[in-house]
């Protein structure tokens, strides 16, 4: 930025005004490079067949497409330096066959799943220090699973369950640079997940429950693979030399650990509370960085460990009168020799208080006033904590407002509602890719409108 005559006297006093969001393009005409548009249709078909009083099965297939517009200007100074203009899509197709038994203590389920998608996403142009460029990435992702499930009710309040799913994907990916550097890419994944867990009703009010489960993910490529340009060699096909960056990274792991206590302790509280520890391997974090092709983003893969608690709570005070409360903890260790490794985008805390009460009218309808309030800690913004790269974010306390009138039938109600009611601003993500800062920036600004709601039917 500085390189490129930027100073800080050229960004906008407002951070909500990024001094720009556009580009003129080669016909002379001024482009807005941040509108955002999305478009998206799909359809899907269910078949359900009773085979016998215990046996059943189900087949489900679904088309879903998707179209999207979008853009950032991350430089905030008029001239257009930093500007990625995009427009992408994507097209999914999925299959699952289930069949599921109950034979009095035993039950289970079995089922094949195939999923298929294709997608590709442009920005042309695109700009890095104030030069017109090209970024296209395209990836298609083929998925088939078969799994089983079988559990068995041990006694009147005890049931054990346990399942397995194998998993093999394949993901075939391609990137074009300033339509200059051209690669492609294609791996293979397979594994085995698996899950045992105890659920037991301790009585008719609480129940206790224990997993141990453990998942997989496919590997990725890289977002932005600019590190491509340390590769480059004329003499190859794609202009570069292999191996190279474009490489997908090992499938993500991971075990996780839970137990938790839910129901009903009196007659006008609800509770539920939950403990955790999971243990991932080979989890990808993304790192940017401004080199000199463009803004790179790679994978930099960690193993990591977390634990934590979940609360939720529902407290009937009085006829009238109704507390709900959230709170979430979770203590991430990254297992990296540097000393300033954090889980990005990870707060310790988050917790949440909405009081509602409701007043019966004259006419047989109801007055309903609820606030709530949103609690989420400071966190980083990168998985680190150097403060050199100033990438500390602070904690945010939100509040809503809603009052609502039901009529007396309960067909349909009016509510006056705000959000985020104190206009705060807040910093959602920030990075550091060289000499300056990206800041994303909350877009839930205060809003305050009137919603009516229509039940039809019974």
């Amino acid at each position: 930025m500085y390189q490129s005559g930027a100073r800080n006297s050229d960004v906008s006093a407002d951070p909500y005004d990024n001094n720009g969001g556009f580009y003129v393009d080669g016909d002379g005409n001024v482009v807005a490079s941040n509108e955002v548009s999305n478009e998206a249709d799909g359809w899907s078909v269910t078949a359900i067949w009773d085979m016998t009083d215990a046996l059943a099965s189900k087949f489900i297939y679904s088309d879903r497409s998707s179209e999207y517009g979008a853009g950032l200007d991350d430089d905030s100074v008029e001239s257009t330096i930093f500007t990625y203009p995009e427009t992408g899509f994507a097209d999914q197709k999925s299959a699952e066959y289930q069949l599921t038994g109950n034979f009095g203590n035993w039950d289970f389920v079995a089922g094949l799943y195939w999923f298929k998608e294709k997608g590709a996403n442009l920005q042309d142009p695109n700009w890095f220090l104030g030069g017109a460029g090209v970024l296209g990435l395209g990836q298609k992702t083929k998925s088939k699973a078969i799994y089983a499930n079988v559990g068995f009710q041990v006694t009147d309040t005890v049931r054990l369950s346990g399942g397995a799913r194998y998993t093999k994907d394949k993901k075939e990916a391609s990137v074009n640079i300033n339509n200059f550097l051209n690669e492609t890419n294609s791996r293979k994944w397979d594994d085995t997940s698996w899950e045992i867990a105890v659920a037991w009703d301790i009585n008719s009010r609480m129940h206790f429950y224990g997993t141990i489960q453990n998942g997989y993910q496919s590997g990725q490529f890289p977002p932005r693979p600019y590190c491509l340009f340390g590769s480059v060699d004329e003499d190859q096909p794609g202009n570069l030399s292999r191996p190279n960056c474009f490489e997908a990274n090992d499938n993500v792991t991971a075990t996780n650990y839970e137990i938790g206590l839910k129901g009903t302790p009196l007659d006008n509280f609800q509770m539920s509370i939950a403990a955790f520890y999971t243990d991932y391997s080979d989890l990808p974090y993304q790192v940017s960085e401004s080199i000199g092709g463009g803004f790179n983003t790679v994978n930099l893969i960690v193993d990591q460990t977390s634990k934590g608690l979940e609360w939720e709570s529902t407290w009937a005070a009085t006829e009238n009168f109704t507390l709900y409360t959230t709170l979430g903890y979770i203590d991430a260790d990254v297992d990296d020799p540097s000393p300033v490794a954090v889980a990005p985008l990870t707060p310790k805390w988050t917790a949440s208080i909405s009081p509602q009460y409701i007043t019966p009218l004259s006419n047989g309808g109801e007055l309903m006033v609820r606030v709530d309030w949103s609690y989420r800690d400071d966190m980083f913004g990168e998985p680190t904590s150097d403060p050199a790269r100033h990438t500390a974010i602070d904690s945010r306390s939100l509040f809503n407002v809603d009052i609502t009138y039901t009529e007396p039938a309960g067909k349909w109600s009016l509510s006056a509602y705000g959000r985020n009611v104190f206009n705060k601003k807040y910093d959602n993500a920030r990075l550091f890719p060289t000499d300056y800062v990206l800041v994303i920036l909350n877009n839930d600004l205060s809003e305050f409108g009137l919603r009516w709601v229509y039940h039809i039917g019974g």
